[in-house]
């Protein structure tokens, strides 16, 4: 295997002519080349933009490394850092939270919605709402993200590049997406995942789960 080096708009190019999650670079290069695979492994591209932000950063302190593109991909090489875990919220603006949340869960428009999609995306703008920086934390952290999936992203075209058939939504009056092809278990975890991150009380938790996990 040789090592070659290519510019930003390349990099762009190639990444979005992936077919699959998993295809590596040479894989790519093959197929638009119309050349047979070579069966031998090498690791897929980071389409993470968040990790790839990291890994620039990391990168331009090694300049010579800028742009490899490499038998393992053209994934930069330096590893990508740990999610930040949510940082503890004061008790008032947790409160508020709480407050907030239990007066969308008692309105008659939300007892009245029959659609899990809906009440999903209710929750997830009244948790932005009142507290958009606790909630950025609470995304982004891996116990809500997972390891090998994307559940939120800011941009669409990331939920996108994580499966074709993730059904992306935006949360209304966020700038967040959310994939949405789950069943009403998956949301509940998803949102169980935010709510802790977001140090909201075991009650509260339980007080949204009625309205998507069957008794």
């Amino acid at each position: 295997m040789k090592i070659i080096e290519v510019d930003e708009e390349l990099y762009q190019y190639i990444a979005g002519k992936t077919q699959s999650i998993g295809e590596s670079a040479s894989d790519i290069l093959r197929r638009l080349l119309n050349l047979p695979s070579s069966g031998v492994s090498s690791n897929s591209l980071d389409f993470n933009p968040e990790a790839r932000a990291a890994d620039a950063a990391a990168e331009e302190k090694r300049p010579e490394h800028s742009g490899d593109f490499s038998a393992r991909g053209i994934a930069p090489a330096v590893s990508s850092p740990a999610k930040p875990a949510a940082k503890k919220q004061p008790q008032q603006a947790i409160q508020q939270t709480v407050t907030k949340l239990r007066a969308v869960l008692d309105s008659e428009a939300f007892r009245q919605e029959t659609k899990a999609v809906v009440r999903f995306l209710s929750i997830l703008t009244a948790l932005y709402r009142t507290n958009p920086e606790s909630f950025a934390l609470a995304t982004e952290t891996e116990s809500v993200q997972g390891r090998t999936r994307v559940y939120f992203a800011r941009d669409e075209a990331v939920l996108l590049a994580a499966g074709n058939h993730t059904k992306p939504k935006q949360i209304p009056d966020t700038p967040y997406w959310v994939i949405t092809n789950t069943n009403s278990g998956r949301k509940m975890i998803m949102l169980e995942g935010v709510m802790r991150e977001m140090h909201l009380p075991e009650s509260l938790i339980d007080e949204v789960r009625v309205y998507f996990v069957a008794a």
